[in-house]
């Protein structure tokens, strides 16, 4: 597996964080929440390091990549792969995006690069994720990639899987437009 991930969008680049990156770390960590410290930044860095290692293609543990606007150069959040919690059958996709950013399309951007990665280069093949049941936009954002409806999970939130044939499917939909 590659330690240094970049993915390009016509909007953002997502890529792994090394502690280069530890300023954009510390001060996005938290997306709208005060910047925290800078050992606190090479910390997080160095425990999104230390689970991208363990990755391999077809299995994967932990997937963080920061989403920066291509426009500014500001990180504007995170999204990733995560199935840490070894309860869950497939990889859980998860995206975070400030306040000032929702709304235009960014984390659906950002979420379809990512499932691309994890269909083509980590050769996943399924991938799930889940809102609160609340969080409309989020659950927004799984329909506009296609993700198949699964209800409400033991949580109470909105659950969500994706296939790998089935984004192939909706890939070539989407060409052929």
């Amino acid at each position: 597996m590659p330690n240094h991930v970049c993915i390009e969008t016509e909007r953002l680049i997502l890529k792994t964080i090394t502690m280069e990156d530890a300023a954009l770390v510390a001060s996005s960590w938290k997306l709208d929440e005060p910047q925290i410290s800078t050992q606190e930044a090479e910390e997080q860095i160095r425990w999104m390091m230390a689970n991208h290692a363990q990755n391999q293609p077809g299995k994967i543990v932990h997937l963080c990549l920061a989403i920066v606007f291509k426009d500014t150069g500001e990180c504007i959040g995170w999204c990733g792969l995560d199935q840490r919690d070894l309860a869950k059958p497939h990889p859980v996709l998860f995206y975070l995006l400030k306040a000032s950013f929702w709304g235009q399309g960014l984390a659906t951007e950002a979420a379809r690069a990512v499932l691309g990665y994890a269909f083509g280069e980590l050769a996943l093949n399924q991938v799930d994720s889940a809102a609160a049941f609340e969080n409309l936009a989020s659950k927004r954002v799984m329909e506009k990639l296609g993700m198949h409806y699964l209800g409400l999970d033991a949580e109470g939130g909105h659950a969500f899987t994706l296939t790998k044939d089935a984004f192939r499917q909706l890939q070539n939909n989407r060409d052929r437009r």
